[in-house]
């Protein structure tokens, strides 16, 4: 497991942000007839956007707090 100490916070706020959306019951399931590829991208591309929004509020609060 030594490669996970070389992950970046961008990947890691994205893995958690996918488990979250996959054992979500509410999270929109891979359609019927949607290849499983496109569910994927689909999926990913939530997990990413989440970790994205966490990132930038991360530093919103960092700048806030140097301000305070």
């Amino acid at each position: 497991m030594e490669y996970v100490r070389d992950i970046d916070l961008h990947d890691w706020f994205a893995g958690q942000a996918l488990g979250g959306l996959l054992s979500n019951a509410h999270y929109p399931p891979q359609g019927s007839g949607e290849p499983m590829d496109q569910f994927v991208a689909r999926v990913t591309d939530c997990a990413y956007r989440i970790a994205d929004a966490m990132l930038k509020q991360g530093q919103k609060l960092k700048k806030q707090a140097v301000n305070w």
